[in-house]
């Protein structure tokens, strides 16, 4: 039994003096730590820190929005935020009112456009059909596959939409409806029309008469 206590005590006494350097050690190295500086100078420095860090990313924000505000504001396509009227230069057709002159130039682009409707061509619960014409060029087709307003020759309307060529291959991707919808004998309007420029019209408004007309 004496055996087992002294080898009990040798074992304490052994294992005191490295817990106690182990202590030792862990109270140097936190004692030797960064300080830390609880000063009112070294708090308002850091507050104006983060302030200046809050103005940065609220600069980085509004030039983001800024971009993404650019991004989804289409180009105007006839240079002006006027609609084109179809007067103008032919040499200028892309710019304001040069749509009808060379409607072709805008192959691929959405305008809008103003001018006067001289033929209708089509008009059912589902879509319509017509030609318009500015004071120079020849007149265009409009087809929308909403019903358009009540229109009859000589009523000036102004019409947002993409300028496509007619295609009879294309016709429904291009117009968003099937021709036979539109069009009462969907064959030969497609023959005579075949290759010319028309709007795919998404939006119609139909314009007051102008004063004394």
């Amino acid at each position: 039994m004496r055996s087992t206590r002294e080898g009990a005590v040798r074992a304490r006494r052994r294992w005191t003096p490295v817990a106690a350097a182990v202590l030792a050690l862990a109270g140097a190295t936190a004692c030797s730590g960064p300080s830390v500086d609880d000063s009112p100078a070294a708090a308002t420095a850091d507050l104006q820190d983060v302030r200046d860090e809050v103005a940065d990313l609220r600069d980085r924000v509004a030039t983001l929005e800024d971009r993404v505000a650019g991004l989804q504001s289409p180009p105007v396509e006839d240079g002006t935020e006027e609609p084109a009227d179809g007067t103008g230069d032919a040499d200028d057709a892309a710019a304001v009112g040069g749509f009808f002159a060379d409607p072709r130039s805008a192959v691929g682009e959405r305008v809008t456009v103003r001018g006067q409707v001289t033929e209708v061509l089509a008009t059912t619960d589902v879509a319509s059909a017509f030609r318009i014409a500015g004071d120079v060029g020849d007149a265009v087709a409009v087809v929308s596959a909403t019903p358009s307003p009540d229109l009859t020759a000589g009523d000036e309307v102004e019409v947002t939409g993409g300028v496509v060529e007619v295609d009879a291959g294309t016709f429904e991707t291009d117009f968003g409806i099937a021709v036979d919808q539109v069009f009462a004998d969907p064959q030969a309007w497609l023959t005579d029309a075949e290759g010319e420029v028309a709007l795919a019209a998404i939006g119609i408004e139909l314009l007051p008469a102008p004063a004394g007309g």
